[in-house]
């Protein structure tokens, strides 16, 4: 049976498994996770603990799942009082960003809360017994996996139905920052592509965001700079002129404002 399943699994494509297990975390662990090839969810089945990624910092419950992409690392530890239990899965392939985009997780929004009586808790703690038992990735975990995945679109495309105006609004904001942020676009072309005006714009970032547009456009461009400076050679003239920065020194100085260290010094630091 192994045969066969390694078989089949190296000739799909579409959605491939790296690693899986469970952990009860102990109160004082903290893990500086490495950069991986593949995408990671951690499940929170139980209790608590907190969440950094990209210089933000979450605060988790049972039922929420944090997402670390591909060639990015993180800070993850548990509460000290009520530790958590989760079950983490690795996995890449063809289709994989197609399905993260319809769930809603992306390096900008890494978060994902199994709001549904915590419909996901038996799929994944029968994900992590059928590796177990298995002790390797083989169809039938594959098959949770996906019915995994296909309730957490299910959930999201419910949820977005039920969306207000002002989110929205910060839904197709963030959706024009993340498609138009490599040309010399300013606060009031997001504005103006939404039929929107720049103060109320600023308004509901404010209030749903915490940060204003010019911030998160900011943000969204040294973010998609990291990743160029870890997965290309591309020199850091042209990964600014890539990011929307004509002026290669004006990208140093915002680059280094955000993650304290220089362009050259984070490729050195995150060289994969």
């Amino acid at each position: 049976m192994e045969d066969f399943d390694q078989l089949f699994l190296a000739d799909f494509k579409e959605l491939s498994l790296n690693e899986c297990g469970r952990e009860r975390c102990q109160p004082d662990k903290v893990i500086q996770m490495d950069i991986k090839p593949y995408h990671l969810f951690h499940y929170i089945l139980s209790g608590k603990g907190t969440f950094v990624f990209n210089n933000i910092t979450y605060h988790l419950r049972k039922g929420d799942i944090f997402y670390i992409p591909p060639h990015m690392t993180a800070k993850y530890f548990p509460n000290h009082d009520d530790p958590w239990i989760y079950v983490w899965i690795g996995f890449s392939g063809e289709r994989s960003d197609a399905y993260l985009n319809k769930i809603g997780l992306s390096v900008s929004s890494p978060i994902y809360h199994d709001q549904k009586d915590l419909e996901l808790k038996p799929m994944f703690n029968e994900l992590a017994e059928r590796y177990r038992a298995a002790k390797y990735l083989n169809i039938e975990v594959l098959s949770v996996f996906m019915n995994i995945l296909y309730k957490m679109m299910m959930s999201t495309h419910r949820s977005e139905v039920a969306l207000t105006a002002k989110q929205m609004h910060i839904k197709m904001a963030k959706q024009y920052i993340e498609n138009n942020f490599q040309f010399a676009i300013k606060v009031t072309d997001i504005a103006n592509a939404l039929s929107l005006s720049p103060n109320y714009l600023a308004n509901i970032f404010k209030e749903i965001l915490q940060t204003s547009p010019k911030k998160y456009l900011i943000y969204y461009r040294i973010l998609k700079a990291t990743q160029l400076l870890v997965e290309d050679n591309l020199s850091i003239k042209e990964i600014a002129k890539r990011v929307g920065y004509d002026n290669p020194l004006h990208f140093s100085a915002e680059f280094k404002r955000l993650k304290n260290v220089s362009p050259k010094s984070y490729r050195n630091q995150n060289h994969f």
